[in-house]
């Protein structure tokens, strides 16, 4: 990984599955970093989040304006790799899966649709949790269940910055596996069996952030507006860093 904008990143799909599978391969530790707009904004205003961010295994990129601009200001083609994506390949692998946040309803959703589609479920466990701050978890106890299942992967749905905290906290008693925050790409990977994600075409420009603008308003807008106006800053830094 290189850094862009003060974070680690790593633009090449086939490096970053390698890494991953060859961590589940010898039975590690490690977590990946879906990282948007919404987690570069909290990065510049939280040091110890972008700590987090930083020391991961791996942090993928999940916005096609950041990777359009570090293209721009390092003269290379850069290309994302976005949640959805990464959760659309790896289920259909053969590795023991632990889907950990959300909702219920989402979980029981998602376990029928792996049925439907002939997945072996032996593999898949799936624990919601209680709406809770950051630090009022119990990580021992859900710590517990994820090392009895011994999963290879564990999905983390909280959304961020929450799962990127929660999975700094838990990390220590994880016995082994892949932790990945993967944020809303259970309710997107519904969403393509049930027609509410964004028209074909604008998931193909990278353009489904905007669909999800005028979707949810009040959730989603606020932290696009919020990573918008430091994009300035974020492009200054940047180029100030590449002259060094």
């Amino acid at each position: 990984m290189q850094k862009y904008f003060d974070i680690f990143l790593e633009f090449d799909r086939t490096n970053t599955d390698k890494l991953i599978d060859k961590n589940i391969l010898e039975k590690k530790r490690g977590y990946v970093c879906v990282v948007d707009g919404n987690v570069l904004a909290n990065c510049t205003k939280n040091n110890s989040y972008k700590e987090i961010i930083n020391n991961s295994l791996v942090n993928i990129c999940d916005g096609s304006s950041i990777a359009m601009l570090a293209g721009i200001i390092h003269r290379k083609k850069f290309k994302t790799y976005t949640g959805p994506e990464i959760f659309s390949k790896y289920i259909q692998l053969p590795y023991k899966q632990f889907f950990l946040g959300n909702t219920p309803k989402n979980l029981t959703l998602l376990k029928k649709q792996f049925i439907k589609l002939g997945y072996d479920i032996n593999n898949f466990k799936f624990a919601s949790l209680p709406f809770s701050n950051v630090d009022e978890f119990d990580y021992i106890d859900i710590s517990k269940k994820i090392n009895e299942f011994n999963p290879d992967i564990i999905w983390v749905s909280l959304g961020a910055p929450k799962q990127e905290f929660f999975i700094s906290k838990i990390y220590p008693y994880i016995g082994s596996g892949i932790l990945i925050g993967i944020g809303a790409a259970f309710n997107l990977y519904l969403g393509e069996f049930n027609n509410t994600r964004a028209p074909f075409l604008l998931r193909k420009l990278n353009l489904e952030w905007l669909y999800r603008v005028v979707k949810e308003p009040k959730r989603v807008g606020k932290r696009a507006i919020n990573y918008l106006k430091l994009i300035p800053l974020l492009i200054f830094n940047e180029i100030k860093f590449k002259k060094k």
